[in-house]
């Protein structure tokens, strides 16, 4: 389903919030941005998520998960070719990614998922499972009780610290953020103490870039 210009405009907004920050926007962030009424944004929102564009979280202020990027794409005019790129991720420390402008990567590949994207990698602590700086890795959207794999390779926003690609583990409420690389020390979290979201699960790593304007 096409989305109408009031709904546009949110989910364009809350898709630049999310490439600049891996994270999604408050509510309260999406009125301020997008200069509309709490009652619009709550409308828009409402029909968004009944539409499967966002899905939403209870309890929390950032609730928004955006499962639907080519229907951004669509809204700002984009050709659907190749995979969006979202922005850059560290495989180094966490932290705020820089941003692509609605630029896609040409490449392909077997098992294609709507909903696949690129990231740009920023920094060398993956080099070892041959993520090197400046790579693309495709990423592929999980739901928010996705468990992963002991080791698997995932992209992971921290709040307060923002977005790294790294081995993760979980034991009970500790989980390890671990490097390829063994100049860096593994992040250790407690989930009782921060708020951390498996954003997807990395599916393919590309040296060479071949990005459409």
């Amino acid at each position: 389903m096409a989305v109408r210009k009031p709904h546009g405009t949110v989910l364009s907004f809350i898709e630049a919030y999310w490439r600049k920050h891996q994270n999604s926007p408050t509510v309260r962030e999406i009125i301020t941005g997008t200069e509309r009424s709490h009652g619009s944004i709550q409308n828009s929102l409402k029909w968004l998520e009944s539409n499967q564009y966002i899905t939403r979280r209870k309890r929390t202020s950032r609730s928004i998960k955006l499962v639907n990027f080519e229907a951004v794409d669509m809204f700002y005019g984009n050709q659907p070719d190749g995979l969006p790129i979202r922005g850059e991720i560290a495989a180094g420390y966490c932290h705020e990614p820089a941003t692509e402008d609605h630029e896609r990567l040409n490449i392909e590949y077997s098992g294609r998922k709507q909903n696949d994207y690129v990231l740009k990698i920023s920094g060398d602590s993956m080099v070892g499972a041959g993520i090197p700086d400046g790579a693309y890795v495709g990423i592929r959207p999980v739901n928010d009780d996705y468990r992963p794999k002991p080791g698997e390779i995932v992209a992971v926003y921290v709040e307060g610290q923002g977005a790294t690609l790294k081995h993760f583990f979980q034991k009970e409420s500790i989980v390890v953020l671990e490097a390829a690389n063994p100049k860096y020390e593994p992040m250790i979290f407690d989930l009782e103490a921060n708020n951390l979201r498996v954003q997807g699960t990395h599916i393919f790593t590309h040296w060479q870039s071949a990005v459409l304007a």
